[in-house]
């Protein structure tokens, strides 16, 4: 694949007009929960209900990815990622003036859809609009975006509601995010994807040529790499904290500075993971080593009683490990998908992300229910090598269908 051609300058604005409506994406994903003590008080509903809400926002916005990419590679990236973003901050803007717990359903479902779009314009944008040497570092600071913007949810929604109020802070998110929606718009014209030399051919053929390509072998092996990335993700962040107290000599404020310092590693070993993707061609071998290291530290807890420092220290060093692949991932997703197919193809393989993070706190919550809080770190690690086996069969799988057809 080749990027459409841009001056190397404009590659810094798309990166940041991306990575904003990226972050906002996932903001509004955890700016809710901060605020279920107060939204239970207001409308009377239980804790589950107000799970079912996140539930269904996250669902929405997983599911619908898929054919959302369909839609992109077929009209373009531009207008529809800029209406996702209109749609998911005004849906949380209007939350603020709802009267019932129905209402802020059916607006976090409207979010949701909203959200949809985000991965597959993203990387449509990136396939198309990026140098080509600078690709790993614009998915590596798109991906980093998101986890700040999740990160900085909890912080700034829990600040806001108690210096105002519970609605005030929602308005002030959807208003923000508005904002932004406003500049991408003003700097519209450099949202340039990767679809201009296939979107004459007839929708029928398209589709059957999209359609034939998500089911591909390889294709489906990093469909399943995405589920096990977000198994292995989802657990940790769910019962970590808890397994730790339970096996480890540590407290609950250590425990959860634990956890703290694995996320903010991988977050600094995505920014790493970028400029290494740019300059190391071979991404099957940087997945290889980093999972390895990754998996073989993050399991060390299950089997040794560790002082806090060291304790620190592999989580450290695993989670740094861990946030190098995600450039080489996306990369790797990148080599094997064919021009004006980036949409679909990253809409697809992100539905695994969703189906992960639904399955994952279900199978290690059963996990913590046998009275077996040391294999959280046993299933983290098998699932990392899952994820380093179909990895490296989609890539191999890719290139052997791509020699097929030379």
């Amino acid at each position: 694949m080749t990027a459409v051609t841009e001056p190397a300058s404009s590659d810094t604005r798309v990166i940041g007009v991306l990575g904003a409506g990226h972050f906002f994406s996932h903001f509004y994903l955890l700016c809710l929960p901060p605020l279920f003590p107060l939204l239970r008080d207001e409308f009377g509903v239980s804790y589950a209900a107000l799970g079912f809400m996140m539930t269904s926002y996250n669902l929405i916005g997983g599911i619908i990815q898929a054919p959302m990419g369909f839609l992109i590679d077929r009209y373009g990236a531009r207008y529809i990622l800029l209406a996702g973003v209109v749609l998911m901050s005004g849906s949380v803007l209007l939350m603020g003036f709802t009267s019932s717990y129905e209402a802020i359903l059916i607006l976090a479902v409207l979010a949701g859809l909203g959200n949809s779009v985000i991965h597959p314009a993203d990387y449509a944008v990136m396939s198309g609009a990026i140098s080509e040497g600078k690709l790993g570092r614009a998915f590596s600071l798109h991906t980093f975006s998101g986890e700040f913007g999740g990160g900085f949810a909890p912080v700034v929604m829990g600040t806001l509601a108690a210096m105002w109020d519970w609605r005030s802070a929602l308005i002030a998110a959807g208003v923000a995010g508005l904002v932004i929606a406003a500049i991408m718009a003003s700097q519209s014209r450099l949202l340039v994807d990767d679809t201009g030399n296939t979107r004459d051919a007839p929708a029928s053929e398209k589709q059957a040529t999209g359609m034939k390509l998500l089911m591909s072998p390889a294709m489906l092996l990093f469909f399943a790499f995405f589920v096990a990335i977000s198994l292995a993700g989802g657990g940790m962040q769910a019962f970590a904290i808890t397994s730790l107290i339970e096996t480890q000599d540590i407290t609950l404020a250590g425990a959860t500075m634990a956890l703290t310092v694995f996320l903010f590693a991988s977050s600094f070993g995505v920014l790493l993971g970028g400029p290494l993707a740019d300059r190391v061609k071979r991404q099957e071998m940087t997945m290889m080593i980093a999972v390895v290291i990754a998996a073989g530290f993050i399991i060390l807890p299950a089997f040794m009683d560790l002082s806090v420092i060291m304790l620190f220290g592999i989580l450290a060093i695993a989670g740094l490990a861990q946030g190098v692949t995600r450039p080489a991932r996306d990369m790797m997703v990148r080599a094997a998908t064919p021009p004006g197919q980036s949409g679909k193809v990253f809409g697809f393989v992100s539905v695994g992300l969703s189906i992960g993070s639904s399955i994952s706190p279900l199978l290690f919550g059963w996990v913590m229910d046998q009275g077996a809080p040391r294999m959280i770190f046993v299933l983290t690690a098998c699932f990392m090598l899952l994820m380093l086996a179909a990895s490296l069969a989609g890539h191999f799988t890719a290139q052997a269908a791509a020699r097929k057809k030379q």
